[in-house]
């Protein structure tokens, strides 16, 4: 089941949606997917409990999300490098020693400028195959726990590296559709154009308008766009993906989360930031190669939030729950759509 089949399965009956309705839908979804709008979350499921945020996509299936408890890692930094920013002394962060987020961050930084890479044409596509695990949105009068069902739902996307193109299956055919703009861009060509330094980078996304009502919840919300950015793009520039790591490490609250995270059976690093006090975001690292993995967000606090603009009712979220898992699968370059690496 995909996103269209949910929205079909919940229009009224006995009256389907219509030809044309069923097209702007789909548009509209796919607009949603490619591209970030003011307060517009396409794939970034636990913006749902945040009220600026707006509503997440829907998720199906199930899956299982294993924690295991109790690595810490190295803080060991040797000068910086010929951009000023701090350089670890060694290569990978040792387990059993002690580290704060900065120090990986700035680990992930220089691992990404040092993978091999080739700039995509810009008639190329970028695939991008990622599971996303969630215990769906909270029902109203509901409480959600950490023993809630997950559901799951696999996505595979291709988007041109010019960012003008988004592809995807629907019922089996392949749907090519134009993307519309947004933050953070979509598109590799759009990508590298961003700020190389990390100052620049978080001025860039202030212009933007990041919302909230406190410098700690917009700091939160562009905290939550840094990591979009790398989930929306399968492929990110070295520099401009060395840059974000960098821009987290300046945002204020930004921690290590000093547990094993059993990752689709990948052990991780955890940088984080609790976001509008009960909300944990952590944006996922390999430990031995410091390529990005995913994101989890998990409640830190037990939570009660309302129905929404024009409704009423509220729902709970317990301490413990997972919000969404999201795992990047597979990621790389590709001659059209439909093509996997």
């Amino acid at each position: 089941m995909d996103d269209l089949t949910t929205l079909r399965d919940a229009w009224d009956r006995p009256a389907p949606p219509s030809a044309a309705a069923h097209a702007a839908a789909r548009a509209a979804l796919l607009e949603r997917a490619s591209a970030r709008t003011a307060g517009t979350a396409p794939r970034r499921a636990r913006r749902f409990r945040l009220p600026r945020m707006g509503l997440r996509l829907a998720a199906v299936g199930a899956l299982a999300v294993t924690i295991a408890a109790g690595v810490t890692v190295a803080q060991n930094l040797g000068g910086t490098d010929k951009n000023g920013h701090p350089r670890p002394v060694v290569p990978g962060l040792p387990a059993g020693a002690v580290a704060n987020a900065q120090t990986v961050l700035a680990q992930a930084a220089e691992h990404a400028q040092a993978r091999p890479h080739k700039p995509p044409r810009a008639d190329q596509w970028v695939y991008t195959e990622t599971r996303y695990t969630s215990p769906g949105n909270p029902p109203i009068g509901k409480v959600q726990t950490s023993k809630t069902p997950l559901k799951t739902r696999i996505d595979r996307t291709w988007y041109r590296a010019d960012g003008k193109r988004l592809a995807s299956y629907d019922h089996g055919k392949l749907e090519i559709s134009p993307t519309g703009g947004g933050v953070p861009p979509i598109g590799y060509t759009s990508l590298s154009t961003l700020p190389r330094d990390p100052d620049a980078l978080l001025a860039w996304f202030r212009r933007q308008g990041a919302p909230g009502d406190t410098a700690d919840e917009r700091d939160g919300h562009i905290f939550d766009l840094l990591g979009s950015l790398l989930d929306n793009n399968g492929v990110v520039p070295p520099q401009q993906e060395a840059t974000v790591y960098r821009a987290m490490a300046k945002i204020s609250g930004v921690t290590l989360n000093k547990e094993a995270l059993d990752v689709d059976g990948r052990p991780a690093l955890a940088v984080s930031r609790v976001n509008e006090g009960w909300l944990r975001s952590e944006i996922l690292f390999d430990r031995k190669t410091y390529a990005f993995l995913g994101e989890r967000s998990v409640a830190v606090k037990d939570h009660t939030g309302d129905a929404g603009t024009g409704k009423s009712g509220s729902w709970t979220v317990k301490k413990g729950t997972i919000d969404v898992l999201f795992v990047r699968l597979a990621a790389g370059v590709v001659d059209k759509p439909g093509q996997r690496p």
